[in-house]
């Protein structure tokens, strides 16, 4: 019996180490760009490519909902390698406003998000939120 118990012990002692080492890892984020997936990581300091002592401008982040509650990923406007890239998000809430079923059909561009605003199909609402968020290079799969 006193076997059993120290292996339990052990295996508690482990999980509880793995969620701890694992808490202090901030969370991969997935999110839309051009049609395919990269992901995303939330930071506070040391992004590649950020000086501290400027401003660089924020691009578009459109979000779909509350983290944790969207029916779809969000959808960024950039990505590290291509234009305009930079880690400082302004998060545009999108609207719905056709009845398009997003988590069966999601949008998946920034492009897509434009047309549908173009025509009706959806409202863009600037949230005057802005965050550091970096998307991991090579993370992007078209």
């Amino acid at each position: 019996m006193p076997r059993v118990r120290v292996a339990m012990l052990t295996v508690a002692v482990l999980i509880f180490a793995s969620i701890q080492g694992n808490a202090a890892k901030p969370p991969i984020i997935p999110v839309f760009f051009n049609g395919g997936v990269a992901a995303m990581t939330v930071v506070n300091d040391n992004v590649v490519g950020v000086d501290r002592h400027k401003d660089p401008p924020a691009i578009p982040l459109y979000s779909f909902g509350l983290p944790g509650n969207q029916p779809q990923f969000d959808v960024v406007s950039s990505v590290p390698g291509f234009a305009g890239y930079s880690p400082w998000w302004e998060v545009i809430a999108v609207v719905v406003l056709d009845g398009r079923n997003v988590t069966a059909h999601p949008y998946t561009s920034e492009a897509e998000i434009l047309i549908a605003k173009a025509n009706g199909k959806v409202a863009l609402i600037d949230t005057d939120f802005y965050f550091l968020c970096q998307i991991l290079p090579g993370s992007h799969t078209p």
